[in-house]
C-alpha cells in the first residue's frame, strides 16, 4: 500500500514538472526578426518587424518612435523593434531585436559647383565640379570626362549625370549649367523697358542684360538699367533725338560695347501765334500748328475742336501737313461760336501729346464787325488787311492783321473825331491778337495801321 503511494505521488510530480517545463519552453520561443535583413536597402523600400511565438493583438514600437509593423528607413542607421503579445500560455510577452544597421541606398541629388564667373572673357576657362557627397558609383558629363570636375572654355549648357549604385540598388540624376564665353566682338542688348519714342518732356527707360561686373551709359549712368530725360536740350535738341552707347565690363578683364540705340522725344505743338486766340477767322480760312521734329518718319498733325459751350465733345481732323482747313472739320465748325484747338503730332500710327489749347473764334462775316477803309498789294500778289472786333465794344477791342510782314512791325494810332491822338502802339505780327482800347470813353474813333506801303484805317466805336 506504501509503495502504491509513492508510485502515485511521483506520477503527478512528473506531470506537473512535465507541464512547467511546456509553459517555460512556449514563453522561451518567443522572438522577431526584421526583413529585409540588410544591411543595404534602397531609398524608398520597407523593413518589417517579424513576430514569431506570440499571438495578437500585436503593438510594434520602432527605435525612430513607429508604431507600425513596417517602416521606410529614410537615413542610413541602426534600427530595433519592440514585439509585444500573448505567447502560448496567454501570458503577455515582449521581445525585441538587437540594433541592426542599415544603409539606405539614396537616390542622387546632383547639382554643379561653377568655381568661378558663368561669364567669360575670350580666352578664359572656369573649372566645373561635381557638388555634394564624393563618392558616388560614376560621372559622365556631356564632354564624355568621368572625373568629379572638369575645366571648360567654350560656352554651352554642361550636364553632369551621377549614378550612386550598391547592394543592387542603382539611382541616377542629372544637373545643367550654363557657361557663356564671349567673342571679341560681341556687342551687349539694350532694351527698351518704356517706348523709345516719348512726349516732350518725358523719360525713356533703358535695361541691359545682368551678369556683368559694370555696367557704362554714354550718360553718365553706372547702373543695369538707366532713365533718360528728354526735354528737347542736349544731344539732338534740333531733331528731338539722342543715341545712347553702354559699354559692360566682365571680370575686370574685357569690356564691350553695343550698337547705338536711338531715343528721341516729340515736341508738344501748338497753333502758331497769329491764329492762337483769334476770333475773327472765317470757314474758308485756314490755321497752322507749329512744326513737329521727328527722327525718321514725318508726322501727321491731328487738330483737335472742342466748342466752348458743350465741354468734353470733342472732334479731331488730321493733316499730313501743318494746316488745317477750317471748311474741311467735320463735323462742321459754325460761325459765331469759339473753340478750343490744340494739336499733336502722330508718328508711325502712335499719338502723342496734345500741347498747350488755344481758342478761335469762327465769324459769319469778318467785314461786319469792322471796317476796312485801305488796303495793300504785296509783292507775292496777297492783300494786306486789318481787322477789328468786336466793334462796336464795350470794352477792350482786339487787332488782327492779316497778310502783313512779320518781321517788323506795324505802327498803330488811335485818334479821336477831332484828330487828336488819344493810344499809340506797335503791333507784332508774330503775337496774333493785340487788345487795346480798354480806358477808351464812349465815342468814335479811327484806328489808323501802318507798315510800309500798307494803310488801314477803322472807325470804331466804344460803348459803356
Amino acid at each position: 500500500m506504501k509503495n502504491t503511494f509513492t508510485n502515485l505521488a511521483w506520477k503527478c510530480c512528473m506531470v506537473l514538472f512535465l507541464a512547467v517545463l511546456s509553459v517555460n519552453s512556449n514563453a522561451q520561443n518567443a522572438s522577431v526578426s526584421i526583413s529585409p535583413a540588410g544591411p543595404v536597402i534602397c531609398e524608398g523600400d520597407q523593413i518589417t518587424a517579424n513576430a514569431s511565438g506570440l499571438t495578437g493583438p500585436l503593438t510594434y514600437l520602432w527605435s525612430t518612435g513607429a508604431t507600425t509593423q513596417s517602416i521606410t528607413p529614410v537615413y542610413s542607421g541602426y534600427y530595433r523593434v519592440r514585439v509585444t503579445g500573448l505567447n502560448a500560455n496567454g501570458v503577455t510577452r515582449t521581445v525585441s531585436t538587437a540594433l541592426l544597421p542599415y544603409i539606405v541606398v539614396k537616390h542622387p541629388n546632383p547639382s554643379i559647383f561653377v568655381n568661378g564667373p558663368s561669364n567669360l572673357c575670350p580666352g578664359q576657362s572656369v573649372d566645373l565640379v561635381a557638388k555634394g557627397r564624393k563618392n558616388y558609383s560614376s560621372y559622365l558629363w556631356s564632354t564624355g570626362e568621368t572625373t568629379p570636375k572638369i575645366t571648360v572654355n567654350q560656352s554651352g549648357t554642361y550636364a553632369l549625370t551621377i549614378t550612386n549604385a550598391l547592394g543592387g540598388c542603382s539611382f541616377s540624376g542629372t544637373a545643367t549649367t550654363d557657361i557663356n564665353v564671349y567673342d571679341s566682338g560681341y556687342q551687349p542688348a539694350v532694351t527698351g523697358i518704356t517706348p523709345l519714342t516719348v512726349c516732350q518732356p518725358g523719360w525713356v527707360t533703358l535695361g541691359a542684360d545682368a551678369g556683368f561686373s559694370s555696367y557704362s551709359w554714354s550718360t553718365g549712368s553706372t547702373t543695369q538699367n538707366t532713365s533718360i530725360l528728354m526735354d528737347g536740350s542736349g544731344g539732338g535738341p534740333i531733331l528731338d533725338t539722342l543715341t545712347v552707347y553702354l559699354t559692360v565690363g566682365l571680370n575686370n578683364a574685357c569690356t564691350f560695347t553695343s550698337a547705338g540705340t536711338v531715343i528721341r522725344s516729340v515736341r508738344e505743338t501748338e497753333l502758331l501765334p497769329a491764329y492762337c486766340n483769334n476770333y475773327a477767322l472765317t470757314m474758308n480760312d485756314s490755321i497752322k500748328s507749329g512744326i513737329i521734329l521727328t527722327y525718321l518718319t514725318a508726322p501727321v498733325y491731328e487738330f483737335q475742336f472742342e466748342e466752348t459751350t458743350q465741354p468734353n465733345i470733342t472732334w479731331t481732323y488730321q493733316s499730313t501737313s501743318r494746316w488745317c482747313n477750317l471748311a474741311n472739320v467735320t463735323p462742321a465748325l459754325q460761325a459765331n461760336k469759339f473753340y478750343n484747338v490744340r494739336v499733336r503730332g502722330i508718328i508711325d500710327g502712335t499719338p502723342y501729346c496734345y500741347g498747350d489749347l488755344c481758342q478761335i473764334g469762327i465769324t459769319g462775316n469778318p467785314r461786319a464787325a469792322s471796317t476796312t477803309l485801305s488796303n495793300a498789294l504785296r509783292a507775292d500778289g496777297t492783300t494786306s488787311e486789318a481787322q477789328i472786333f468786336p466793334n462796336p465794344s464795350n470794352d477792350a477791342f482786339n487787332m488782327y492783321l492779316r497778310n502783313i510782314d512779320t518781321s517788323i512791325p506795324a505802327s498803330v494810332t488811335v485818334a479821336d473825331v477831332q484828330g487828336r491822338l488819344v493810344d499809340q502802339f506797335n503791333y507784332d505780327g508774330n503775337n496774333g491778337i493785340a487788345k487795346f482800347g480798354e480806358s477808351l470813353n464812349n465815342g468814335v474813333y479811327f484806328v489808323t495801321v501802318e507798315q510800309g506801303a500798307f494803310k488801314n484805317v477803322t472807325r470804331i466805336v466804344k460803348t459803356k
